[in-house]
């Protein structure tokens, strides 16, 4: 087999097994938690050695690590910024020559954003594949997060902890009485740490 043939196998596999993971999630309520405890036998039960909401912190830590090398890696944002200003700058030039009524060369100009657009579409396609990889590891990841923050699976007798302004909180219950309370704190500290992760490697910048 070769290289390539390996890679497109490869890139099939992930694909099945990240919509195979979704899939299951929403079709059975029962999935994610018992993803979770395998998440949590398999590999990473040392974590719940450390208090939930520094458990959390860890896991918000490593998938803004891992999003960021995706980013810089396989995903080219320079080249797609540079057709982005491009498309801009089409667009104007259009603009220009449907006011002064040049046919022949909007005709032209239409021609080249198209093809442009086609362009933008490929390289957005071949960008979404890294984040395929992340979906298969960071969904085991929430899945073990949602599994310890269960107080029937017994991993912390009472997931809670006291926050400036906001009080006490309980990762078990919901924010604002549809959102899990845990993904309120991930989301707290996914972004800083996601912002210095993309700074640290020059990530967009």
């Amino acid at each position: 087999m070769s290289r390539e043939a390996l890679k497109d196998l490869v890139e099939k596999i992930v694909l099945f097994l990240a919509i195979g993971l979704m899939l299951a999630i929403f079709l059975d309520p029962t999935f994610f938690p018992t993803l979770g405890e395998i998440a949590n036998n398999a590999i990473l039960s040392p974590l719940t050695t450390l208090p939930v909401e520094l458990a959390i912190m860890a896991v918000a830590a490593f998938n803004g690590v891992l999003s960021s090398i995706a980013q810089k890696y396989g995903m080219d944002m320079d080249e797609q910024k540079e057709r982005q200003q491009k498309m801009k700058e089409l667009s104007n030039k259009i603009k220009e020559a449907r006011m002064a009524g040049d046919q022949g060369k909007l005709n032209k100009l239409e021609q080249e954003r198209t093809e442009l657009t086609q362009e933008l579409m490929g390289n957005l396609t071949k960008q979404f594949k890294p984040m395929l990889y992340i979906l298969v590891i960071t969904i085991p990841f929430f899945a073990w997060v949602y599994y310890v923050t269960d107080p029937a699976s017994g991993i912390y007798e009472a997931p809670q902890m006291l926050l400036p302004f906001l009080g006490e909180i309980d990762f078990s219950a919901r924010a604002w009485g549809t959102i899990p309370a845990w993904i309120v704190w991930y989301i707290i500290c996914s972004i800083p740490i996601s912002q210095v992760a993309r700074k640290a490697m020059k990530v967009g910048i």
